[in-house]
């Protein structure tokens, strides 16, 4: 019960611009159990919206951490991860848009797997830098990656119909523009 309450107030979140508007009564409802049925497993809204929140941050960290342990060479580990984070986007909308298009302020620190879910990808990056000989800095290279997934992800998302190439092709681009790929010896 108490995860499928988590996805239901997931799912409110990721359709309102307020917290006010996310009532107890309406995630018990979106979850199919009564309001008082909530306080079994959270001590009030914040507390349920906040778990909520950290809930799509560690399923989407899961996700970044599957696809670095998904292989010992970097350039495929950050391939996979790539892909696992398009298809997690692509797969839990809702909760890809409560972690990144709808941010609410319910008055909370940043979960520890959303910083979790950024230092996976970093690592990844340094891994490939250090492949490569390259002595760019792996936040930097990071950041833009995550910029670059993540419009590729707005634009597949948000823009079904418009014409684009395949989000396999896009990801491979971005390793060839950002020189994350092998170096030719």
């Amino acid at each position: 019960m108490r995860q499928d309450l988590l996805v239901a107030a997931a799912e409110l979140i990721a359709t309102h611009d307020s917290i006010e508007s996310i009532s107890l009564r309406a995630v018990a409802r979106r979850a199919g159990v009564s309001p008082t049925a909530v306080y079994r497993h959270f001590d009030d809204h914040l507390d349920l919206l906040g778990q909520a929140v950290d809930y799509c941050w560690a399923n989407f960290r899961d996700a970044m951490q599957a696809g670095k342990d998904s292989s010992n060479d970097p350039f495929v580990a950050f391939h996979n991860t790539g892909v696992n984070y398009i298809d997690f986007a692509m797969q839990h909308r809702g909760q890809y848009r409560v972690l990144f298009s709808n941010c609410l302020d319910i008055g909370l620190q940043r979960a520890q797997s959303a910083g979790e879910a950024f230092d996976i990808l970093v690592s990844l990056i340094a891994a490939v830098l250090a492949s490569n000989d390259d002595h760019r800095d792996p936040v930097d290279v990071a950041m833009q990656t995550h910029t670059w997934i993540h419009g590729i992800v707005d634009l597949l998302g948000g823009n079904p119909d418009m014409p684009s190439p395949d989000p396999l092709t896009m990801l491979d681009r971005l390793g060839e523009a950002l020189r994350l790929v092998p170096t030719a010896e």
